[in-house]
């Protein structure tokens, strides 16, 4: 073999050599971002389990939540009937006590209505005892006249 050629073998060996060197290099780059692209991923697949974590936990929380919100409608479902309930009661309480307290004023008006009856025939009557007073006593004034007269006389003569 001449020399020219192991020279020109040699050259493309070195050639060939340095490709190769290129693409380990490049390989290893290649390699590197794998590497990255591999960090990512978990790092990624720990955020998506932490985030799976949290969407689980506000899940939770809000199916807590619609049971308290259910618990609250029935709870004032349960208000709105007992208080339906009191309001009857009372207005038949209500109603039980008008009556007496009309009832009661029926019966005072008629104690009044009698009492005021029973002050005007007292009222007559004590006009009636009055005038018959006053007749008594002109009738004494009158005796005592006719008596001063006859003590006159009487005593004249």
């Amino acid at each position: 073999m001449s020399e020219q050629l192991l020279k020109e073998i040699l050259g493309e060996l070195k050639a060939l050599n340095q490709c190769v060197g290129n693409m380990d290099q490049r390989i290893g780059n290649v390699e590197q971002r794998i590497g990255s692209l591999e960090q990512g991923q978990e790092e990624l697949a720990r955020r998506m389990e932490r985030m799976e974590q949290r969407i689980s936990n506000v899940e939770q929380g809000q199916q807590e939540l619609v049971k308290r919100v259910s618990g609250l409608e029935q709870g004032q479902q349960e208000l709105a009937g007992r208080m339906e309930r009191m309001e009857a009661l009372i207005e038949n309480e209500i109603i039980d006590k008008i009556r007496a307290l009309f009832d009661a004023r029926a019966v005072h008006m008629d104690y009044f209505v009698s009492i005021r009856n029973s002050v005007a025939r007292i009222e007559e009557r004590v006009e009636h005892l009055a005038r018959r007073q006053v007749e008594t006593f002109i009738k004494l004034e009158e005796h005592d006249r006719e008596i001063r007269l006859l003590r006159l006389e009487m005593s004249g003569h």
